[in-house]
């Protein structure tokens, strides 16, 4: 509207102009009216420099303007008290409401960015971010407290706190939690790491987010104790009672009056229930030491043999390895990966036996099952490895779910209880973890993430 009523402005200045030529020239041709001709050349030039210095004007403002916005300049403002023509008011007028909104939407966007500053140093969890070179774009209170530093410019002055703690920041993949225990004013504290990489204007960004997770830790380890000794004093109580109640009975056999019997006292019944109760202490004590030997089994895993090996050849050996025994429960085991040549760095050995043991667990839950059905998938997922171990059968309680990785702790009659809690040793010595969700008669599914 605006542009359409200074084209028609210049339109009419344009034609005026010509106008004014046509007049001069039919003047010339009359001898007396060379005042007129005279006078019609002064307004050709007035009208073509009003034109120039029009155009001259628009051009003028309208750079004005966009060199205000380039350079993120809000406070001019165009001719708002003077008195200009209909054409440029308007002009004008639009110009500033543009640089008002302009403006309302910078100061929108500077509260929004106190917000986020505020948030920032004021929630209770370390926030950093630094660039390639390390310098520190985002820093709040927490993670300097979190570190016991003042100030930092660079990430490599985290190495103030701990030596080395910089390079860790660096190579800490993104997706992955790193801990790092720490000793800050004398008191320990557990790190938790995380780390998300960012894209800014051709920039590249590392975002952390670090958080003391040691009172978290101790709630989980006293309810843990608790629950181990619980699990002990049963499987240790089981043994110990009958070996005490024996170990009474034979006594009173050869005691009385507490005075030991003379032989003659002593029947062939008598020895005959002896022998029978010193064979029960055996093989209680037997038991008893059986446990011992599985509890040290959990304590003393190996430590592992890192080697890089293809995820879906050792799926297909353990497919082979339990052929026989699958055939016979008719289960069928199914696996893939995603992509197909996933490498994984880890100890095969050890890796193995976990999936082994996870996949015995599922097809002992399969004995209901019509077409009972077990997958082991590998994939990618945030530049991890996923390895999942997934079954169709009745699924696992909540009850159960929650004690399911206690040493000891099992529902089977003859399950000793320690095979999830040495998987979890096992994940654990190679930084990863096992996870497992369960919903009850669809999918029971346990991942392994390295």
């Amino acid at each position: 509207m605006i542009f359409s009523r200074h084209r028609i402005v210049i339109i009419i200045h344009i034609l005026l102009i010509a106008a004014t030529t046509l007049a001069f020239f039919w003047t010339y041709s009359q001898e007396y009216m060379l005042i007129t001709s005279s006078s019609l050349i002064i307004l050709w030039v007035l009208q073509i420099i009003y034109l120039i210095w029009y155009l001259q004007k628009i051009n003028r403002d309208l750079l004005k303007f966009i060199t205000a916005l380039r350079y993120d300049d809000v406070s001019i403002s165009f001719n708002k008290e003077k008195k200009v023509d209909k054409s440029f008011g308007n002009l004008y007028k639009e110009l500033n409401n543009i640089i008002h909104e302009i403006s309302e939407i910078r100061s929108e966007k500077e509260s929004e960015h106190q917000y986020f500053q505020n948030v920032v140093k004021h929630i209770g969890i370390g926030i950093i971010a630094f660039d390639d070179t390390g310098k520190i774009e985002i820093l709040n209170n927490s993670a300097l407290q979190l570190l016991n530093l003042n100030k930092i410019n660079n990430i490599s002055e985290v190495d103030k706190t701990l030596q080395g703690l910089s390079k860790n920041f660096k190579e800490l993949k993104p997706g992955t939690t790193k801990l790092k225990k720490l000793v800050i004013k004398n008191e320990i504290v557990q790190l938790s790491i995380k780390a998300v990489n960012l894209k800014i204007k051709n920039r590249n960004i590392k975002l952390l987010s670090i958080q003391n997770i040691k009172p978290e830790i101790d709630h989980s380890e006293v309810d843990a104790w608790q629950k181990l000794i619980r699990v002990l004093t049963h499987e240790i109580m089981n043994s110990v009672s009958p070996i005490k109640l024996l170990s009474g009975s034979l006594v009173n056999m050869f005691e009385e009056d507490n005075r030991i019997k003379t032989i003659d006292k002593l029947d062939n019944t008598t020895i005959e229930n002896s022998v029978l109760g010193l064979k029960t202490i055996r093989k209680r004590s037997a038991g008893l030491s059986k446990f011992v030997e599985t509890y040290k089994s959990i304590t003393q895993i190996p430590k592992p043999k890192f080697t890089e090996f293809r995820i879906c050849q050792l799926f297909d050996h353990i497919k082979t390895l339990l052929k026989d025994d699958l055939d016979k429960k008719k289960i069928e085991l199914t696996s893939y990966c995603e992509p197909s040549d996933i490498i994984l760095k880890a100890d095969e050995k050890l890796i193995e036996q976990v999936l082994i043991n996870l996949i015995k667990n599922s097809s002992e839950s399969l004995s209901s099952t019509n077409t009972p059905i077990i997958r082991i998938r590998a994939l990618m997922a945030n530049n991890q490895v996923q390895v999942k171990v997934s079954d169709n059968g009745p699924g696992i309680s909540p009850e159960v779910l929650e004690n399911i990785f206690i040493p000891f702790f099992t529902t089977k009659e003859k399950g000793s209880g320690i095979g999830l809690s040495l998987s979890r040793q096992i994940m654990y010595l190679h930084g990863g973890n096992i996870t497992v969700k369960s919903e009850s008669t669809i999918e029971t599914v346990f991942t392994l993430q390295f």
